[in-house]
């Protein structure tokens, strides 16, 4: 698999969960990553970092090309090219199609506008959903596959033993939030959070990115947290937590866009309510989540769910089917059912 992978992106989640999978149902995997940013982990031994996605640090691309050709594999999955040296990437993909079938994961917004993109053949094309499908179909005619972005295994959690364990308060509520652009994803909430603490008190803990932590704006029921967790940590934060607060902006997405939130997708598992903005990020969501098409509807919800006067059990049962629907294991095996169909 040619991808991103252990690091903060939507993209190297869907790599890591569907990748890891496929190692533990006994698969051989090797994944080509790019030089790493925004790192959230170590690297298994099967990753080999072999290109850049940003240049080579002068703003050339760079790619590697030994290890695509002479690791051994008979299935080739690619996860959004359009970061990768096109060019590069493309003088050695004859060789890399005569040796195994291709398969693209689509993750763009949007079909790229460089027309190198449209020369690599690929076997199979998948999308998450039929937003995806609507618009990628006429590029990929008989090859589009629909197959969900996966949402990681369930992992009940306790709340006082993960507050114990990250050293967090006992006896007051807590509303998490987690992201690595805090101009866009958390200071624009934070005024409205304040009107709220001045009724009810409670801990707004942000989780932040150490890059971006001097962009995050601060207040005093603000407890801050500076690191990339990996899943499982972020996992702790999220069973330490009676909310998971993810705000997108509504101009985060261009007219004729498609997108999902990964944010979202990979805290659904964790069972904590998600409270988010209405935005085309979750319109495939439900009553998974529960949504606010404004501020003022945020605050009202949010000192609701504060008063205990919020029923969450019909969002948190939602949020469970859906997680069981499409676990990493349940996607992976999609994955691999279209490999073996490839094979044929």
């Amino acid at each position: 698999m040619l991808s991103r992978w252990n690091t903060a992106c939507g993209v190297s989640l869907h790599a890591e969960l569907v990748g890891r999978e496929w190692v533990k149902m006994g698969h051989k995997l090797t994944v080509f990553a790019p030089k790493n940013i925004r790192p959230v982990g170590e690297d298994e031994e099967y990753v080999i970092r072999c290109f850049s996605d940003e240049g080579d640090g002068e703003g050339r691309p760079f790619l590697n090309p030994e290890p695509l050709l002479t690791e051994d594999y008979e299935i080739f999955v690619a996860q959004r090219i359009e970061w990768a040296p096109l060019k590069l990437l493309k003088e050695i993909f004859p060789e890399i199609r005569r040796r195994a079938k291709t398969v693209y994961v689509i993750h763009e917004r949007k079909p790229p506008t460089n027309p190198l993109f449209y020369e690599f053949e690929w076997d199979a094309a998948v999308c998450f959903d039929h937003r995806y499908w609507k618009v990628w179909s006429r590029i990929y005619p008989g090859k589009l596959r629909i197959i969900p972005y996966p949402v990681p295994r369930i992992r009940r959690g306790d709340k006082l033993s993960a507050r114990k364990k990250l050293g967090l308060p006992l006896d007051k509520k807590i509303i998490l939030s987690y992201g690595w652009a805090p101009e866009l994803h958390i200071n624009p909430v934070i005024p409205y959070l304040e009107e709220v603490a001045e009724k009810h008190d409670f801990i707004y803990l942000v989780v932040a990115d150490p890059e971006a932590i001097d962009r995050l704006e601060r207040r005093s029921f603000m407890l801050i947290r500076s690191e990339r967790p990996a899943l499982e940590k972020l996992y702790t934060y999220l069973h330490a937590s009676d909310l998971c607060l993810i705000h997108k902006q509504p101009e985060e997405v261009r007219e004729g866009e498609v997108v999902i939130s990964s944010s979202v997708l990979m805290c659904l598992g964790a069972l904590t309510p998600i409270l988010t903005s209405d935005t085309e990020f979750v319109s495939t969501l439900d009553r998974e989540v529960i949504k606010y098409r404004d501020f003022e509807e945020l605050k009202a919800i949010l000192l609701k769910i504060l008063k205990e006067e919020y029923d969450l059990k019909e969002t948190l049962e939602a949020a469970e089917k859906y997680a069981i629907e499409n676990s990493q294991t349940r996607i992976a095996e999609k994955f691999i059912k279209l490999f073996e169909e490839l094979r044929v």
